[in-house]
């Protein structure tokens, strides 16, 4: 895909923006008086693509919101939990720049194809992750990571390294070190990033801190992995 595109109504999305810091942020059921503190911290933090999830009460509304609020910040808004071309139209319409989905499904694919839109199907046997990268996907999400753990990257990373993995649920900055090390090149964090008690005493300071631990883990991780490489 080229550094930026565009689809019709649609936000830009900066690939080569993306590929600097791939942890996509995964909000769901966020209560909309906390969104705008919540997403400033975590953006202050260094995380810079976030993913609203379309099972959310008002996906669409936060989607629109989030845009107008980060507009000049480099923030990427996309939909997650994107499982069928219904809640993909909504996405599209409330001007999200990507699409992740739990599942494949050939549909939203394709519809994805269609608009150039990036997306991040949700897979999880070595076919469905070849199908993903076959089709063009941003990266194949290897849903749910945390029932497979870091061996299975690895494993697959084996006969398929020039494949993109991004290992989603219950990525922890321990467990996003061993993935790495395992060799998977992206991620999806959700909760681990902003515990509900966090969340409840509104300490938006630890969660810009949390938010640059992720992003220095990940830095340091891939610094240490090229200079092996190399």
């Amino acid at each position: 895909m080229p550094s930026s595109q565009k689809t019709s109504g649609k936000s830009p999305f900066d690939t080569e923006a993306f590929w600097g810091m791939p942890l996509v942020v995964i909000l769901r059921g966020i209560d909309p008086a906390i969104l705008k503190p919540l997403t400033l911290a975590l953006t202050q933090g260094g995380l810079k693509t976030i993913e609203v999830t379309m099972n959310t009460p008002g996906a669409a509304d936060q989607i629109r919101s989030l845009i107008q609020w980060h507009a000049l910040d480099g923030v990427q808004i996309g939909a997650g939990t994107v499982t069928d071309p219904s809640r993909l139209e909504e996405a599209v319409a409330a001007g999200a720049s990507f699409i992740v989905t739990p599942q494949w499904d050939d549909q939203v694919v394709s519809m994805c194809q269609q608009m150039t839109l990036p997306f991040i199907p949700g897979c999880l046997t070595p076919t469905e992750i070849v199908r993903a990268h076959e089709a063009g996907a941003l990266a194949a999400k290897l849903f749910p990571a945390e029932a497979l753990g870091p061996g299975y990257v690895r494993a697959i990373k084996a006969p398929l390294p020039q494949i993109k993995l991004a290992p989603t649920g219950g990525v922890t900055v321990e467990r996003l070190k061993a993935y790495m090390e395992a060799g998977a090149d992206a991620f999806g964090i959700g909760s681990p990033l902003f515990p509900a008690k966090i969340l409840a005493a509104r300490q938006w300071g630890e969660v810009e801190r949390m938010a640059e631990h992720y992003c220095q883990t990940f830095k340091s991780e891939r610094l240490r992995r090229d200079s092996i490489s190399d």
